[in-house]
């Protein structure tokens, strides 16, 4: 099943997210084939972090929970909130055009 993560990040995360970014990509090398794809989403200035969104390929919700709490992001207190939910591609170029 896919499932679509979103991470809000606490306020003033950009030194606890630098601190850890190393353990952080050891972690995120380690479930990459889990991962559809990730990456940070970034605030207004373009620039800074302000929480991550993921696509995964997983069992079940709980796969992921269990995958987001071994990172080291979770860990540290990076993110405030976490979303999972079940997700359905069906239209677009990374599922292949349309699913109808």
């Amino acid at each position: 099943m896919l499932v679509s993560v979103y991470c809000k990040d606490v306020r003033d995360s950009a030194e606890p997210r630098q601190s850890k970014l190393s353990e952080h990509l050891r972690h995120v090398e380690a479930i990459e084939d889990k991962i559809k794809v990730a990456g940070p989403i970034v605030g207004p200035d373009g620039k800074e972090p302000v929480g991550s969104l993921l696509i995964l390929e997983v069992d079940s919700p709980d796969e992921a929970d269990e995958m987001l709490k071994a990172d080291p992001y979770y860990q540290a207190g990076v993110w405030q909130e976490i979303n999972v939910q079940e997700f359905k591609g069906v239209v677009g170029s990374w599922v292949g055009g349309k699913t109808w």
